[in-house]
């Protein structure tokens, strides 16, 4: 077993940002629309995203394309509370897997959409020995990744 790195972030949004950022996330065809990284997507199904589905996020990195495959593994829905993770299935460029050291990737997001409500996003993704001595980009990566899918899903309108 390896170490476990782990990044939260959180912000508080009227209920109306937080309907319109879940609504959008939840719909695959809006995410270029609203999400900065991925200029194209596919998933199991291009209008809603459910428990089960398979999404593939493209982004241009350095001038290469980079896939990010997720498993939508859990959708936990209440009264104005939803709570989406994805699990990482993995990072190719050129259908080549990269980002190997990187295991158990997995997002949380939390929409609460009530006064005092808004978003919060959990990363946490597990390493081994030898990755130890990227801890700090590692710790830099979760924070971006975090961070990048809040501010993203804070300004959909």
């Amino acid at each position: 077993m390896g170490k476990v790195f782990s990044h939260t972030t959180r912000r508080s949004l009227s209920p109306e940002v937080v309907v319109n950022a879940l609504e959008a996330f939840r719909n695959p065809s809006r995410w270029p629309e609203w999400n900065s990284t991925a200029k194209n997507m596919l998933a199991t199904n291009p209008e809603t995203i459910d428990e089960g589905d398979h999404i593939a996020v493209f982004q241009m990195v350095k001038g290469a394309l980079i896939e990010a495959k997720w498993l939508v593994n859990d959708i936990r829905v209440g009264e104005n509370f939803s709570e989406i993770e994805l699990l990482g299935e993995g990072q190719y460029r050129n259908e080549r897997e990269i980002g190997k050291g990187l295991k158990n990737l997995k997002i949380t997001i939390t929409f609460l959409s009530q006064t005092d409500g808004g978003i919060e996003i959990h990363s946490t993704c597990e390493v081994s020995g030898l990755m130890l001595i990227f801890s700090k980009q590692i710790n830099s990566f979760m924070k971006k990744q975090t961070q990048t899918l809040l501010d993203d899903l804070s300004e959909v309108k």
